[in-house]
């Protein structure tokens, strides 16, 4: 993975992933990347700024490069996180299901970071999580979740879950009192597949009085996210 800018290498360098070599500019100030870098043990290489703006998928280059080590969790890992009674947070997964944003895949995974939700599984079909514009959206919080890239459907039927969809035609998520194992957000431009929907307990939808066609999916799973956290800290 390549990991840029000093909020997101340092959090690389804090996390369980490897960082394997930092690329730094020679006028930019990374102390702080610097020292941590030094206690892991992990090369640092300046180069110019020419040769990070090409290294860079930024519109502008950030003056530090990380290359990391992709480590991805489990589906057993996921569903012992969910499971886990001792754990704080929201117990519930977010499932990603062929979105193809990377920049709503990384605000989607800071939001389940924030509110604190058990784990998140990803479609095959889902943005890269370790592409360089999906680690930035994520602001670091692609180094905290646990994630895991699977077939949904499997994973629902395997375990066992209780889940919801998010679709438009669905009952009011702020009527009903289903605490699911899951709820899903699909693609921006099909929602939630027919096959994934039937598997589901039930389809929430997300009230609105404007004349928007339909929510950010994102948003939408924002807005879930903190009704669960919500309920959760009613009981």
């Amino acid at each position: 993975m390549v990991v840029e800018g000093n909020k997101g290498v340092l959090e690389l360098l804090g996390s369980s992933n490897e960082t394997q070599r930092i690329y730094v500019t020679n006028c930019h100030e990374i102390d702080t990347i610097r020292n941590l870098a030094l206690t892991k043990g992990v090369d640092i290489i300046e180069v110019s700024s020419k040769d990070m703006e090409i290294m860079s998928s930024l519109r502008t280059a950030p003056g530090v490069l990380a290359i990391g080590k992709i480590a991805n969790s489990s589906v057993e890992d996921i569903i012992a996180n969910l499971k886990d009674t001792t754990r704080t947070g929201v117990p519930t997964l977010l499932v990603l299901d062929d979105l193809s944003d990377p920049g709503n895949v990384g605000t989607l995974i800071r939001t389940a970071d924030w509110f604190g939700l058990a784990g998140i599984i990803c479609s095959p079909r889902t943005a890269d999580i370790w592409n360089p514009k999906t680690i930035q959206s994520s602001m670091g919080s692609v180094f905290r979740m646990p994630i895991c890239i699977a077939d949904p459907l499997n994973v629902i039927a395997t375990f066992k879950l209780q889940a919801v969809a998010l679709d438009s035609s669905g009952e009011n998520i702020y009527t009903s009192d289903f605490m699911p194992d899951a709820f899903i957000v699909g693609s921006e431009s099909h929602g939630v597949n027919k096959d994934l929907i039937d598997s589901c307990s039930t389809t929430w939808a997300i009230p609105g009085s404007g004349g928007a066609e339909s929510l950010n999916a994102a948003i939408a799973g924002a807005v879930v996210s903190s009704e669960l956290a919500r309920r959760c800290s009613m009981t």
